[in-house]
């Protein structure tokens, strides 16, 4: 028994296994699409500052972002590799991806920080008080770094210096 909607309304492919490529030639295609991100970044010079060797921009080019957008790109080309090839470097120049982690300036980063240690995970205040743009998708993403594995370290070793400073009496 429907409900007169048109599921084909409701959601939207974005991937379909029905195509003629192999893994491999998948896998190609994704190699390229992050030399690719790689060479745009180098291209970029807001990226170049933020990530001046070639070595992070390469680790930037590999982020998420620049694979959803590959596969994306090769779904809208109906799987021809040499179309999504040739949307990856239009005539104006390589396309650039950027995820929520790149977007971000240091201060607004460090802003970010000093709201989460304000106000824990309560995003709805975060938003109000300090961020208004999109700020989950940047705290998943942020779970990933090494700053957020070194205040992990330093919160663990502060709880456990507390545990030995509590006093028992006999």
């Amino acid at each position: 028994e429907g409900d007169g909607r048109n599921l084909e309304d409701l959601e939207t492919l974005v991937w379909t296994p029905n195509h003629h490529l192999t893994d491999r030639q998948i896998d190609q295609f994704l190699v390229i699409s992050r030399s690719v991100g790689t060479f745009a970044r180098a291209l970029d010079c807001s990226s170049s500052v933020k990530q001046p060797s070639l070595h992070m921009s390469a680790a930037a080019a590999s982020r998420d972002i620049t694979l959803f957008h590959a596969m994306d790109t090769l779904h809208k080309h109906n799987y021809n590799i040499a179309d999504a090839i040739s949307s990856l470097v239009p005539s104006t120049g390589p396309v650039l991806c950027r995820d929520e982690m790149e977007e971000w300036s240091a201060s607004e980063a460090n802003l970010f920080e000093e709201a989460l240690e304000k106000y824990g995970k309560d995003f709805i205040d975060i938003r109000q008080d300090f961020l208004p743009w999109n700020i989950i998708e940047y705290y998943y993403m942020w779970k990933t770094t090494d700053r957020y594995v070194q205040q992990k370290r330093v919160k663990a070793v502060e709880a456990e210096s507390k545990l030995k400073q509590v006093y028992i009496p006999n």
